[in-house]
């Protein structure tokens, strides 16, 4: 079932709050796909990725995803 997702990036020295933060990808997919998009992004502009769903990203809950580019060893 697609749906719209929402994507905002944030870079770690960022301190805005996720509300003054402008959606920089919307698209329309399965939650996976979604999941999988903003997985990618944060390898790629090495970021916290907040996701949303739905028409209006500001008032609602989102998952936040940071995957780590490198790996620690």
């Amino acid at each position: 079932m697609e749906a719209q997702f929402n994507f905002q990036l944030r870079q770690q020295n960022d301190k805005r709050e996720w509300e003054e933060i402008e959606v920089y990808y919307q698209t329309y997919c399965d939650r996976t796909t979604a999941i999988r998009y903003a997985r990618e992004f944060s390898k790629i502009f090495n970021s916290e990725i907040r996701m949303t769903q739905g028409v209006n990203p500001f008032k609602t809950s989102g998952i936040y995803i940071y995957e780590n580019a490198e790996p620690n060893l």
